[in-house]
């Protein structure tokens, strides 16, 4: 490849920053001019970067949450005309990447694209810095053309084509430590290793035997400010941080005191503590989340913000009940360092992400996430307006509690004692030009009529309901008051999701369970001699209860042209689950089932967290083929060897024997044609339509399996022949024949 002399590069650097003197002006007074940070933002940046000696102006803005990575992207674009790219969806040659040495690529934050004629296409984070296209121009001897692209896409790059290790990688992302201007509590987690000792020093300090209910609040107070009390329960939500539960549980009982954390969403006892202690720790868990201590007989609701080291902090929700033996709280670790937003990590599988991201990309409708308290309906909500967040959409949310914020979405925390209701927020969000709104959960016919006239004109509304599935969910909204009419009219997928505990991976073994329970959750019978299942036997890492984590599973119901004929009809919940079944959902067993096959979780989680319905039957039974027939068409011939049996569903049939109607079938719901299949010969008879028919047709091969496993089925197919056989005995001395279909 031809080298160009370094004076022609100058040439071609002027050319590449579009204008030259213009773009001499450093980034972050071109970010304070334009009114996206303030001139004390831009001092403390510029503070900080002189005191690291180190760093892009633009990277320390964005980590010390002045400014967002796509704000500066877009005004880059916007103003001046940069391409923007992302690199994770190119395919970049390696002769490419080994023109820019990692180290130079580093030091400036970029990472080649490509050549083209001599000119290397370079991504970078601040095309403005003349000094940084200076001297990789001078280094690769290349003309040099600047594009943008994210901070993170240009080191994930590093990592996929330089092979950096996970400690360089991780390097790249520290966070930076503004110094002393967060009052929250700090503790640092190492200072948690011995809590048997700190509940030992609280019960010293505070030795009062027999302490009265009604006792001073004054004594109350002094006893939560003692530092064996602080430390304690310090030490309580540290160890629940460390741990990685999602719940902590403070429960007074008549002669104990204990202390339980959920972790993958089960209980599990940590603490028996002194009663002695009761009274000072829970007033000191209210003092942090800055509740009435002296109000000890209605609930409360609080928030505690917690600083873990010098980096990290995290949110707990508490709320406090009254019991009969003393407030009983409950502490919901919000810590956005372990919220998961990406879409893809969910448990999704491709089909169901596919269908999910299709309906979330449309500009209008409503998409409504459902199951009970602690199934992850937060967590999916806030991955989909992730998704979506952009300086080009304007996202509204009211939730009640507000449990993370996001940069760039306008959150509502309900207030009802002050009118700021679910309904009040959203009659308002109308008036502020929103793209998007999420409606943490509709309880009320009012808040119903509103979300859904928001998504008829134009929005996209999220929000959830509590209930067991998806076609409950129609049902729930037609039972506050929603007509169904509208509700076909507004809605575009409904997703009922349950989180099931994943199988440790450290102690993961292949297992022999039992067939008849194989059976009856859901399996097949030729599919469990193929079926590998397994279970965690109990480890250190998984605490000796063979899980690790958990995964969602979803049944997504799309809303197609046949699922609104039926919600607008208002079909009953059984039948509008067997249409959704029918046009593609998988229900939330049958995903459940998917994941045992995959090995991702067991059998007993499955069955704790999921139904096997009525209507979770397998395919050829839940969506067999339905064919029409006009007056004398002829749906079984007789002396044929096909083996298909079948299910009148309207209209009738007539059976002959040698060109004679020997009996009718009008009956909807019966079955026919079974005898062939039962016992392997030829058709003995044929049925012809009786005017116009409906028949479902079902595979003869898997009659014995039907018998066998749906006894439901299995006693109307044998009614359905009884009854054949008492109208054939009628007229056996006729036809002179004893054999029957």
């Amino acid at each position: 490849m031809a080298q160009i002399p370094i004076t022609e590069k100058k040439s071609a650097f002027k050319k590449t920053i579009k204008g030259g003197g213009k773009y001499e002006e450093k980034l972050g007074d071109m970010l304070r001019k334009e009114g996206l940070i303030t001139n004390s933002q831009l001092e403390e940046a510029l503070s900080i970067q002189r005191k690291n000696k180190e760093g892009r102006i633009g990277s320390i803005l964005i980590k010390m949450g002045f400014i967002d990575e796509d704000t500066i992207i877009n005004f880059l674009s916007r103003q001046y005309g940069y391409s923007v790219i992302k690199i994770s969806e190119l395919n970049i040659n390696p002769e490419t990447v080994k023109i820019l040495p990692y180290e130079v690529a580093k030091e400036h934050t970029a990472f080649p694209i490509k050549v083209t004629n001599d000119v290397l296409t370079l991504a970078i984070c601040d095309p403005t810095n003349n000094s940084t296209i200076e001297d990789i121009q001078t280094r690769t001897r290349f003309s040099i053309k600047a594009v943008i692209s994210q901070e993170k896409e240009i080191i994930d790059a590093y990592k996929k084509y330089y092979n950096i290790s996970d400690e360089e990688y991780k390097g790249f992302f520290k966070r930076i430590d503004r110094g002393g201007d967060d009052k929250s509590e700090s503790v640092e987690i190492k200072d948690i290793d011995d809590i048997g000792s700190l509940v030992s020093e609280a019960t010293e300090e505070i030795a009062i035997d027999n302490e009265p209910e009604d006792k001073g609040i004054g004594e109350d107070l002094y006893s939560a400010g003692d530092a064996p009390i602080i430390k304690l329960v310090n030490g309580i939500m540290t160890k629940g941080i460390k741990m990685g539960v999602s719940d902590i549980h403070i429960e007074p009982f008549e002669k104990s005191f204990q202390v339980r954390y959920r972790l993958d969403g089960t209980l599990h006892r940590s603490l028996n503590l002194p009663l002695q202690i009761k009274n000072a720790m829970i007033s000191r868990f209210k003092i942090l989340a800055n509740l009435n201590i002296a109000e000890r007989r209605i609930p409360q609701d609080g928030r505690i913000k917690l600083k873990v080291g010098s980096n990290r902090t995290v949110d707990f929700r508490v709320s406090t009940l009254p019991t009969l033996f003393g407030e009983s709280i409950v502490l919901r670790i919000l810590d956005k360092s372990n919220l998961n937003v990406d879409l893809t990590k969910l448990g999704f599988t491709p089909e169901g992400l596919n269908i999910f991201m299709k309906a979330i990309e449309r500009p209008y409708g409503q998409i409504l996430v459902t199951g009970p308290t602690g199934s992850g309906k937060t967590t999916t909500l806030y991955s989909a307006i992730n998704a979506l967040n952009n300086v080009e959409t304007k996202i509204l949310t009211v939730e009640d509690p507000v449990e993370f914020n996001f940069p760039g979405i306008n959150q509502v925390q309900v207030k009802t004692e002050i009118g700021m209701t679910f309904a009040n927020a959203l009659r308002a969000f109308l008036r502020q030009d929103p793209e998007i709104i999420l409606i943490g959960e509709i309880r009320d016919l009012e808040t119903a009529e509103i979300a859904i006239k928001a998504s008829m004109t134009g929005h996209l509304v999220f929000s959830t309901l509590h209930t067991n599935d998806c076609s409950a969910t129609v049902w729930r909204l037609l039972d506050i008051g929603v007509p169904g009419y509208m509700i076909s009219s507004s809605l575009t997928l409904i997703v009922a999701q349950r989180l099931l505990r994943r199988i440790c991976t450290d102690c993961k073994e292949e297992v022999s369970p039992d067939e008849k329970e194989l059976i009856e959750a859901g399996f097949l019978g030729d599919e469990i001699d193929n079926l590998k299942v397994y279970e965690g036997k109990g480890c250190p890492r998984c605490a000796g209860t063979g899980y690790k984590g958990r995964i969602a599973v979803y049944e997504i119901m799309e809303i197609t042209e046949n699922i609104k004929e039926a919600i607008t009809s208002q079909v009953p919940q059984d039948q509008l689950r067997k249409i959704a079944i029918k046009e593609g959902m998988i229900t939330l067993r049958q995903e459940g089932l998917r994941k045992i096959k995959e090995g991702v979780t067991t059998v007993y989680e499955v069955l704790r967290n999921t139904v096997m319905i009525k209507e979770a039957l397998p395919a050829y039974l839940l969506t067999p083929d339905e064919l029409i027939f006009e007056n004398g068409d002829v749906i079984i011939k007789e002396g044929n060897t096909d083996k298909n049996f079948y299910q009148l569903i309207q209209g009738g049939v007539e059976v002959f024997k040698y060109d004679i109607k020997v009996g009718e079938i009008t009956q909807p719901g019966d079955y026919f044609g079974e005898m062939s299949a039962l016992m392997n010969v030829a058709r003995s008879a044929t049925v012809k339509s009786k005017g116009k028919s409906v028949v479902k047709v079902f595979p003869g091969d898997k009659l014995k399996e039907t018998i066998e496993n749906y006894p439901n089925i299995s006693i109307r197919i044998i009614n359905s022949l009884i009854s054949r056989l008492n109208e054939a005995d009628k007229k056996i001395s006729v036809i002179g024949g004893d054999r029957v279909i």
